[in-house]
């Protein structure tokens, strides 16, 4: 099972190390660099465009820190052309920090690192160069499985190099690509998708939100091994259990199946059975003494939020329905839950899909019971 938690690169020296310089990045204390880290010997355009970003964003449109941060981003970005420049590339960020002279609050975060939609994303930009400064802590195959799990962290919308310091966010992974390229032992390990403490991550005993934990769910499975129909459902779905926390990698929670979405961005086959509603027996408790199972624990929640009516009279009580759920086929862990799965069920997991469209469709309840499509 992966652990998203930072690696012991360099001992527990270098990790406190890490800690300060994290800190001098985000203003928190004055910065002193190596003389050996200082400018790097970088092309003309990426002095002219980081001495002109730095000059005309500043304070609160502050996109990058210092120059060494600037130039050892920019070198990783494609040219561009400076005529009609392409989106994520020095001459279309250049482009907008020329303008941001006249109206930095309008242009100063398209010319900073993730291009603010105009001269690309956040997700561009850190699936361009997060894999080239730090080839040791990426964890994805390609650009484009890197883009899709990336689509799945909390974006928003906006981009504050102090703000972004920390925080589960896209924007915190790219503040801390930036100051990995010019000190990469320390930040690298900081920034990679699934989240990392101690800075990309929210607190560990916090909950997640229902919001947060559909956006990677969702970016991550897919095909058949979907466990939503859509947005929506999973977020009825998530609403009606429990939350849990951030560090949760157990229990029936919200916070357990978040944890094995971010794992399906690296091993969908084997963790988005895990991440959907039932847990499938890792995101549940099975009890050994009475056979009840934690898909049937997760069933019995979600069934008696659905169909609060038929439940009562029909189950009784949460007990009563773990015991009539126990010797149900796909009651065991590893059922593999799924869409296409349950499509094919008169078990347990036909009564799963048909209890999560009752959230929106009651006329579905009779099913999740067991009748009409699951008898």
């Amino acid at each position: 099972m992966l652990r998203f938690t930072t690696p012991p690169l360099l001992g527990l020296s270098l990790v406190a190390l890490a800690l300060g310089a994290c800190q001098a990045v985000a203003g928190i204390e004055d910065r002193k660099l190596d003389p050996s880290l200082a400018s790097p010997a970088d092309s003309k355009q990426c002095k002219d465009y980081c001495t002109t970003v730095l000059a005309n964003c500043t304070g609160e449109n502050a996109v990058y820190n210092d120059m060494p941060g600037c130039l050892g981003f920019c070198r990783y970005l494609d040219a561009g052309a400076s005529v009609e420049p392409e989106p994520n590339t020095v001459a279309c960020r250049a482009q907008q920090a020329e303008f941001a002279k006249r109206e930095p609050e309008v242009h100063c975060k398209a010319a900073g690192p993730g291009g603010n939609g105009v001269c690309g994303s956040d997700c561009d930009a850190y699936c361009q160069v997060y894999p080239e400064v730090c080839p040791d802590t990426y964890l994805y195959p390609d650009t484009k499985s890197c883009l899709k799990a990336c689509q799945g962290l909390t974006d928003q919308d906006s981009f504050d190099v102090a703000r972004d310091h920390d925080g589960d966010t896209v924007e915190c992974r790219l503040v801390h690509t930036v100051s990995s390229t010019t000190l990469p032992a320390m930040h690298c390990p900081h920034a990679p998708i699934p989240p990392a403490e101690p800075w990309c991550t929210g607190a560990a005993d916090a909950a997640p939100t229902c919001e947060q934990y559909c956006q990677i769910e969702l970016a991550a499975c897919d095909g058949d091994l979907t466990q939503y129909e859509s947005p929506e459902q999973c977020l009825a779905v998530c609403d009606a259990l429990p939350k849990g926390t951030n560090e949760d990698e157990a229990g029936n929670t919200v916070g357990c199946r978040r944890y094995h979405s971010f794992s399906a961005t690296l091993a969908a086959n084997t963790h988005c059975f895990h991440s959907g509603p039932t847990g499938d027996g890792h995101c549940g408790h099975d009890d050994a003494d009475t056979g009840e199972t934690s898909n049937c624990e997760s069933y019995c929640t979600l069934l008696a939020a659905a169909c609060p009516e038929d439940f009562a009279t029909s189950m009784g009580s949460d007990a009563g329905c773990r015991a009539a759920c126990k010797d149900l086929p796909e009651a065991k862990a590893d059922s593999k839950y799924s869409l296409a799965n349950a499509a094919a069920s008169k078990g347990l997991s036909c009564r799963v899909l048909y209890t999560t469209r009752a959230f929106e469709d009651k006329t579905a309840c009779a099913s999740a019971l067991g009748g009409d499509r699951c008898k």
